[in-house]
C-alpha cells in the first residue's frame, strides 16, 4: 500500500465510526509506524504487539491469527495483524458506532 492510501485509510475508519478513538499501524517489532494519537501510540503500539506475538505463540501451527479483540472499562481494541504489520483501532466501548 502506497503511503497516502495508509493514510486515507486511517482517516475514513476515524471518520466513519464516532466511536474511534485513533488508529495505530506497526510493525511485528512495535514500532509505530503511522498514527492519529500522540506519543500515547507508541505505548500501545508496544504493548498490543507483544500480546499479538504470544497470541500466534499459542495458535503456533494449530490456526493463524488474523483479528483480536480486547476490551477494557475504558478501551476497546481492535488488532488485525498481518505478515508485516499490525493495524490497531481504538474505541470508547461506551459511544455507539454509527457504521
Amino acid at each position: 500500500m502506497v503511503q497516502s492510501e495508509v493514510e486515507d485509510a486511517m482517516r475514513r475508519i476515524q471518520e466513519t465510526h464516532k466511536s474511534v478513538i485513533g488508529v495505530i499501524v506497526t510493525n511485528n517489532d512495535g514500532i509505530t509506524l503511522r498514527s492519529t494519537l500522540n506519543e500515547t501510540s507508541t505505548n500501545y503500539a508496544s504493548i498490543v504487539t507483544q500480546i499479538v506475538e504470544k497470541a500466534r505463540m499459542a495458535l503456533k501451527d494449530n490456526d493463524e491469527l488474523t483479528f483480536l479483540k480486547i476490551r477494557t472499562k475504558k478501551t476497546e481494541f481492535i488488532v488485525v495483524p498481518d505478515k508485516d504489520y499490525i493495524l490497531i483501532t481504538l474505541l470508547n466501548p461506551s459511544i455507539e458506532s454509527n457504521a
